[in-house]
């Protein structure tokens, strides 16, 4: 079947009543899809009774030119709230918090403004949706776009919150106290030049934690943990100390399905 695509721009504009359309330019297509939701932390699933699913093209078109926001408003959230999401190709697009209660809404770019939550309260009957989504922790970015390539074989599936894997995984280096290195700041100020040699400074990160082994020493040694390539780990050389404990980063991805 050909594909159609449907180019909607919808030009921001400001009447009397402040009031400018929600959504300013979008291009919908077939893999195009407007959800509302209540946000999956909301175990009570407080406003489900609005939750709705729109797929077709026109009726997207119809939806956009219909909702509307007033005026601009101080920020604002509650907790919990509603969520209206645009999702192309398996992905967020873009989503705007709705606060029910208070009756506002917080759109993508950071900015509050009214919202009469009537506009959306009966298109549940219309585009009736419920989800469930699930947690599965990947020790790789290649484990993960494998299991995501998997999943958009499943009609149900619907979008995923990916995994970042910024650093590569962690390691620590043991420091007994002394005159040189008698701080976790003192220590890191002495790291920094031999690990910039390594890699650039904003691919990795050294810190203190305060974890079981630190709280025992009690201040007679400190142990320095480094996330980022594990070329650091194979190729940072310091005089007496040693490099131990590597752990490969683990992370998880959110993967959402309609039921």
């Amino acid at each position: 079947m050909k594909r159609i695509l449907i180019v909607l721009i919808i030009f921001i504009s400001t009447n009397v009543f402040s009031q400018k359309n929600m959504l300013d330019t979008l291009t919908i297509d077939s893999a195009t899809k407007i959800i509302g939701r209540y946000p999956q932390y909301d175990k009570t699933k407080t406003y489900e009774k609005y939750n709705f699913i729109i797929e077709d093209s026109l009726e997207i078109s119809n939806f956009i030119k219909k909702i509307n926001l007033g005026d601009e408003v101080l920020n604002s959230s509650e907790r919990p709230s509603f969520r209206i999401t645009i999702v192309k190709d398996f992905k967020e697009e873009g989503t705007w918090t709705i606060n029910p209660t208070q009756k506002s809404v917080m759109t993508h770019d950071g900015h509050t403004y009214k919202f009469d939550i009537g506009q959306i309260t009966e298109l549940n009957k219309k585009f009736p949706f419920k989800y469930n989504y699930e947690k599965i922790v990947f020790k790789s970015p290649e484990e993960y776009l494998a299991y995501l390539t998997e999943q958009k074989k499943n009609p149900n599936f619907l979008f995923d919150y990916k995994p970042q894997f910024k650093y590569e995984g962690s390691f620590e280096i043991e420091f007994k106290k002394s005159n040189k290195f008698s701080s976790p700041k003192a220590i890191s100020e002495f790291l920094y030049p031999y690990i910039d040699k390594i890699v650039d400074r904003s691919k990795y990160r050294v810190s203190y934690i305060l974890n079981k082994k630190n709280m025992k020493n009690n201040g007679k040694s400190y142990t320095m943990t480094i996330t980022g390539p594990k070329k650091i780990y194979q190729n940072l050389e310091l005089k007496k100390l040693k490099n131990e404990n590597w752990e490969p980063t683990v992370e998880d991805g959110w993967f959402f399905y309609r039921e």
